[in-house]
């Protein structure tokens, strides 16, 4: 027994002079870092839920706890970041992500070089669109080699690794794709002047994908395209087409697609028009759930109809602003399937008004119609008249909104009302009170919607110093789908509390 308990003593004091040398070590070498300017930076995000699981037939009480630590060092041209994550979702699902991703990075006038894991978007994204969007939760990164070369305007990009897909839905995090795909890249951007008065931008792309589900190293996918964009006084222009040759996986033959996206955009003095054009039929590459070049979306709310695969769309926007204290706004916004079976009709209209410098008074109608978009429904109408009035006074800041959105679901009628108060010190603290209310649920719908009509949510926002913050969030939120980028997923409904402490340093 006595030498169970010395090897166990000893033990324990292999792993504190372990820990004693690291400490030291870390500590020595920032002391000879800072000597030779070597400069640390970065930031942490730690988030915590203790909820009710609502989606079993008991209550199960379980928590989701994620931390995402990023640090960067940088010595004259060269920085080496970091990133270090991890989530866990509590017993009895033990589902869990941990990754640890790095880059290496030299720059200097002429020159890029990065080694490990990062992000790229080639012009808008038809080609090639791998970017990370941490309020929404998708991280869609390359790790490889990517390099760039400046010279008098121009960048020239090349870039080969494999992608790696990860996607937040049902609160649990998946990895959509194996990160067996391998990607291969250029991208030039060219930029000059004509006759000093005509800004342009000239760009050419190519991007090839390699599968091990191909039949044959020969069964690649390729997209290739270019853009042309004009800046002439009042007026900006753009205009971007690609073209994507590959073959069907497993079965083989060849697969064709296009995508061509149009922007312009007029302003005067106190008037703006914009005018947007989208046709892609498919020019969407990738998996169940992800896309290698996710395409843009005309909708203000985000949502796509099959992300690139079929779609034909349009927006047009005007902003008039007839005083200084009064700004108008109108939206028409459209996206479909060429054979019309499936789309999405956004329609919004804003008033802003400004009473003197401290009150600012805004209405919003927003109107939506979805048709083969939201299953099981087939034909969706929402209108929802928005009324937000805001205070400023001094340092301090109230405001109050409420929202009615009248919504027919095929041959059912409801809605959903909610009033949101928002009090505080803009950069000290802020607290926000939400209730929200529907009227009834449709018996066909209960199963998509719960049975819920009751929602409340309280939160606290505090920022303890210009470094750290604490948020707060306690109640229940009714859940739904909610859609970034085109992107859309489906949020469970929650009850419980939320905290996230971020930190920069």
């Amino acid at each position: 027994m006595k030498k169970n308990l010395w090897k166990k003593s000893e033990a324990s004091r292999k792993h504190l002079k372990q820990k004693i040398v690291i400490g030291l070590g870390v500590i020595l070498f920032f002391l000879i870092s800072k000597s030779y300017g070597v400069e640390l930076s970065g930031g942490n995000s730690a988030e915590y839920w203790l909820y009710i699981d609502q989606t079993l037939d008991s209550l199960n009480l379980k928590d989701h706890f994620e931390d995402r630590l990023k640090l960067n060092l940088n010595y004259k041209n060269l920085r080496v970041g970091a990133v270090f994550f991890y989530w866990h979702l509590s017993l009895p699902n033990r589902n869990r992500l941990l990754y640890f991703d790095y880059n290496c990075e030299y720059t200097d006038q002429i020159f890029e070089l990065t080694w490990g894991r990062f992000y790229t978007t080639f012009a808008k994204g038809l080609c090639l669109n791998q970017y990370l969007d941490e309020d929404f939760r998708i991280n869609n990164s390359i790790f490889g080699l990517k390099g760039t070369i400046k010279y008098h305007g121009s960048e020239l990009s090349f870039l080969a690794g494999q992608p790696r897909n990860i996607f937040f839905e049902e609160n649990v995090y998946k990895i959509k794709n194996d990160t067996l795909d391998r990607i291969r890249g250029v991208n030039l951007d060219t930029r000059f002047t004509l006759l000093n008065i005509i800004n342009m931008n000239l760009g050419a792309r190519y991007v090839r994908y390699h599968r091990p589900i191909d039949l044959t190293p020969r069964a690649f996918t390729e997209v290739f395209g270019g853009n042309v964009e004009v800046n002439f006084g009042p007026y900006q222009g753009y205009l971007e087409y690609a073209r994507l040759l590959g073959s069907y996986p497993y079965i083989g033959g060849r697969l064709s697609g296009n995508g061509l996206l149009f922007s312009s955009a007029l302003t005067f003095s106190g008037i703006g028009i914009n005018f947007q054009f989208m046709n892609y039929d498919s020019i969407g590459f990738g998996g169940v759930g992800y896309r290698y070049n996710e395409v843009p979306t005309p909708i203000k709310s985000g949502t796509s109809v099959n992300r690139g695969i079929d779609e034909l769309g349009y927006g047009i926007g005007v902003v008039y602003s007839p005083f200084n204290n009064l700004n108008l706004e109108i939206q028409h916004n459209s996206i479909k399937t060429h054979n019309n079976l499936e789309g999405i009709l956004e329609q919004i209209g804003n008033v802003k008004y400004f009473l003197g410098e401290n009150l600012e008074c805004n209405f919003i109608l927003e109107r939506n119609k979805k048709t083969h978009i939201e299953l099981p429904i087939e034909k969706k109408l929402e209108v929802k008249p928005i009324g937000e009035v805001t205070y400023h006074l001094e340092n301090y800041f109230l405001d109050f909104s409420y929202e009615h959105n009248f919504i027919s679901a095929d041959s059912s009628n409801y809605y959903e009302h909610a009033i949101v108060l928002s009090a505080g010190r803009p950069e000290r603290y802020q607290f926000t009170l939400r209730i929200e209310r529907r009227n009834r649920t449709p018996v066909w719908l209960i199963p998509k919607l719960s049975q819920e009509r009751y929602w409340i949510m309280a939160e606290v926002s505090w920022d303890i110093s210009e470094q750290h913050n604490l948020r707060i969030r306690a109640g229940t939120e009714k859940g739904g789908i909610v859609c970034s980028g085109g992107v859309c997923r489906y949020e469970e409904p929650f009850k419980g509390v939320k905290l996230v402490l971020t930190s920069v340093f």
